[in-house]
Parts: structure tokens; C-alpha cells; sequence
């Protein structure tokens, strides 16, 4: 290692010395920049164009070394709207891959898990949203985009989610339509990378009728066995039918235990059905006030 320096340390220092390269450096150049023998500075050239950081080019007798397209130099948290910016452009050109890239490179530089959801992936979801609703994209864009959201939820998920240390908070989350599947999805990883067990069953559509109930109840008896600490129940839908539906399945089984929450979230829906407060615990339209409502129930419970 470098003068004390780690690997990340290394890493995150060439990425900033050749973000400010257009054409590229030579391994002699990256060497005396950052005053490491050439051997070393090789090293890890070699290593970050393995991994895809880097890329490179022979111009006569130089190679030039110079980062590969989505691994732009980020430093947090002063640089969370500049990844947000370089994100949304990415998935509105269909660069899937320099997207994806762009997340990887965020956590790797040092990026908060819940943040980079929170103010990277879940605004451009919403763009997605509304242009699909503006006509500007279609049905097949905004299943890619979809598809990028879903990879890019999993790469953050891996690297910065942190191992669970008991069952003391518990959520299972569902959508009314495919309308709300990403939007729970998104929310499922937003528990997860805060240490909540999560069960995320994704558009309930197919399987939702009078039978629902009993399928809830026997799902909530498998993931919650001790019935030990909190279980959120989420549910997302953008109709009032769904809302109610909701409200009229779940809440009657949450209410029978003290451990159990049940909290609606409305997507895009302008006719709000009246007092739908008084059908669960927590009403919102909001994902960020979610979380913050069940860390809070979490931690009352946590302390009585």
C-alpha cells in the first residue's frame, strides 16, 4: 500500500485526479501526480480497469488511462444532487449500464445507502413516472427504466445494507396494481438498508379478493413466529378503491395486536377517500414520512 493510504483511498484518488481529464493521463503522469513509484500506480490501474473504473487507449508509445463513462468523481455528502442529476440523464438516455456504474461508483466513494435511494433513485423513479404519464416515453421505456431502478436498488442494497441483528422490526409491504410495485420496492430497500427484516410481496392485484385476509394472517404468522417487537404492514395503491380495500382487509388484523401497525400510502391520487386516518395507524403520501413514522413507533416501543 501507498504511503499509508488504503485501497479505497488509492482508488478514490485516482478517480479524482482523472475526472479532471478529458483526453487522459499516462501511468507516469498518474504516478508523479500522486507520488507513488510507477510499479504501484500500474498496480492499481490494472486493477481499476478490471473492475471497470478505468478505461484505456495506446496513443503511439503512451497508454493513456482515463475513467470509464457513469464513474464521474463524487465526494458525500456534498455531491448527492450531482449524482442524482448524472442518474436521471443516464436513464433517460438508456444508458443502463453507465447508470448502474454511477450507483456503484456512489457507494464505493462513501455515499449513505438510505440517502442514495432517498435523493438519487427514488427522484428518478418519479421523473419516470411523470414522463410516462406525459407521453413522453412509452410502455417499453419505462419498463427499462424500471429494470435500471431494480438493478440499481440491488447493487446499494449489497453494499450498504447492514446485517441484521435481530427481529425486532419487522415490515411487509404491498402495492394495490403494478402502478405501486416500484414504489413499494423502492420502499422495501429503504427499510432494508436501516436494518428492518422486510417482506416485500410486490402487486397484490392478482391475489387480492375476500380471501385476502386469511392469506395476510397466515403470512404474518410465518415471518412474525415470537410475535416479538414491531410489524409494520405497508401498503401502496393510487385508486380510493385500493385505499379502502386496504383498510377494510388489514387494519381489522393489525388492531388485534399492540405490536402490530398498519400504515397507507396513496400514489398520484387526486380524490382522497374521507377519513382514511381512521382506517390505520398512519396515512401519508409521502415515503420519506413512512420511514420516519416507523423508526419513531420502533423506537417507543424499544423503550416501554
Amino acid at each position: 500500500m501507498a504511503r499509508g493510504y488504503t485501497k479505497e483511498d488509492i482508488r478514490a484518488r485516482i478517480i479524482s485526479l482523472l475526472d479532471s481529464s478529458e483526453l487522459g493521463m499516462s501511468g507516469v503522469d498518474i504516478s508523479h501526480s500522486l507520488g507513488m513509484s510507477r510499479t504501484t500506480a500500474a498496480k492499481y490501474l490494472r486493477l481499476l480497469a478490471a473492475d471497470g473504473t478505468l478505461r484505456y487507449r495506446d496513443a503511439g508509445n503512451i497508454t493513456l488511462w482515463m475513467l470509464a463513462r457513469g464513474r464521474e468523481s463524487f465526494v458525500f455528502p456534498d455531491d448527492y444532487f450531482k449524482a442524482a442529476s448524472f442518474y436521471a440523464d443516464h436513464l433517460k438516455n438508456a444508458s443502463d449500464a453507465d447508470a448502474v456504474m454511477l450507483v456503484e461508483n456512489c457507494m464505493r466513494s462513501g455515499a449513505s445507502a438510505v440517502r442514495m435511494i432517498l435523493e438519487v433513485v427514488l427522484p428518478a423513479s418519479e421523473a419516470v413516472h411523470d414522463m410516462y404519464d406525459a407521453g413522453t416515453i412509452g410502455t417499453a421505456e419505462q419498463n427499462l427504466m424500471s429494470c435500471v431502478i431494480e438493478r440499481s436498488l440491488f447493487l446499494i442494497e449489497n453494499i450498504g445494507a447492514p446485517p441484521l441483528a435481530d427481529d425486532a422490526q419487522s415490515v411487509i409491504i404491498s402495492a394495490s396494481d403494478s402502478r405501486c410495485a416500484l414504489l413499494s420496492r423502492i420502499t422495501a430497500a429503504i427499510y432494508r438498508t436501516n436494518g428492518w427484516s422486510v417482506y416485500d410481496v410486490g402487486d397484490i392485484s392478482d391475489t387480492a379478493g375476500v380471501m385476502f385476509d386469511l392469506d395476510f394472517q397466515r403470512l404474518a404468522d410465518k415471518v412474525w413466529r415470537n410475535k416479538q417487537g414491531l410489524l409494520v404492514t405497508v401498503a401502496f395503491s393510487h385508486t380510493s378503491e385500493g385505499l379502502n380495500f386496504f383498510a377494510d382487509s388489514l387494519y381489522p388484523i393489525t388492531k388485534t395486536s399492540k405490536n402490530m401497525r398498519l400504515v397507507l400510502c396513496e400514489y398520484d391520487l387526486k380524490d382522497v377517500p374521507a377519513d382514511m386516518s381512521r382506517s390505520c395507524d398512519y396515512y401519508t403520501d409521502n415515503v420519506k414520512h413512512i420511514i420516519q413514522w416507523s423508526q419513531t413507533a420502533s423506537e417507543k416501543m424499544r423503550t416501554h
